[in-house]
């Protein structure tokens, strides 16, 4: 009986989860034409919603370790151990909730005859660079480590203004934005940085 009311409740979840974090490919299809010559640097839904699952898988898996532990804990008091592996999983959620709002926050707009970027933003002013002009360094921060498929992390390309940051959620869009990030690879040293959860 105690594993059927879990597992509901994790259906519940998981269903609130997916409502939350739905993603419309309705957005304004009349603006991404606008810009001649422009082309979007987006993630699809189909790409968010195949990291949602993965991240979802994850921590449903934290979630069946901590129910483990606390079941096992009273005789066996080394499963303590798994409590850690838990908890990151878990946090996967949180992470994904963080790059899923730099995604939605944003448009990045490229133009590969230019060299120009315009970045749009719903809580501060546009502004655009040229990546051979502006552009002064460009790192990548990551997870750890790759979770059951998983790897988080993104882009910060550093102008002399502003800062652009670019979930790798965005990156995974192949072929699609393979140019962009081809030239910011080719023409700048990339410093990557290794973070536990690498929040924007």
């Amino acid at each position: 009986m105690r594993l059927l009311i879990i597992g509901l409740i994790i259906l519940v979840a998981y269903l609130m989860i997916r409502k939350k974090f739905s993603f419309s490919e309705s957005s304004d299809t009349n603006s991404k034409h606008l810009k001649s010559g422009f082309q979007l640097i987006e993630a699809p839904a189909a790409l968010i919603q195949s990291f949602l699952k993965k991240t979802i898988s994850n921590v449903v898996m934290g979630v069946v370790l901590i129910i483990i532990t606390v079941l096992l804990f009273v005789k066996i008091k080394i499963v303590l151990f798994l409590l850690p592996i838990a908890f990151f999983l878990i946090g996967y959620l949180f992470l994904f909730n963080n790059h899923f709002s730099k995604v939605k926050s944003q448009q990045i707009w490229f133009n590969a005859k230019t060299n120009e970027v315009f970045v749009e933003q719903l809580k501060a002013d546009n502004y655009a660079f040229n990546i051979f002009k502006d552009v002064q360094a460009v790192q990548k921060i990551e997870s750890i480590q790759t979770t059951r498929g998983l790897l988080y992390g993104y882009y910060r390309i550093k102008l002399k203004n502003q800062l652009l940051e670019i979930p790798y959620l965005i990156a995974e869009n192949k072929p699609a934005n393979n140019l962009f990030f081809e030239t910011i690879a080719q023409n700048f040293k990339i410093e990557t940085q290794k973070r536990i959860f690498p929040i924007i």
